[in-house]
């Protein structure tokens, strides 16, 4: 059984959850963080090397977690319910 490391669920959720955005210099960075970009985001890019990988990978993630969910979204203070959070 292969897991996903907990720092690349939080990369997906926060993609998916618009909490993470890509600048114009090919960094992650984060909406709400003061810091310059996301703790993750040298793993992020050594992993995926090209962004649109690490889209297709968040997206396939949510389709596999929506038939298994081992992880939680955390969805971000003023945003609605998720379709995830009225399945559970």
């Amino acid at each position: 059984m292969q897991t996903v490391p907990i720092w690349l669920q939080s990369a997906f959720s926060d993609w998916l959850c618009g909490r993470l955005y890509l600048d114009n210099g090919g960094n992650y960075r984060r909406h709400e963080s003061k810091s310059p970009v996301a703790p993750y985001n040298r793993p992020l890019k050594r992993l995926y090397p090209d962004n649109l990988d690490f889209h297709s990978a968040a997206y396939l993630w949510l389709t596999l977690w929506e038939a298994v969910p081992t992880a939680r979204m955390i969805r971000p203070e003023g945003v609605g319910r998720t379709q995830m959070e009225r399945r559970s």
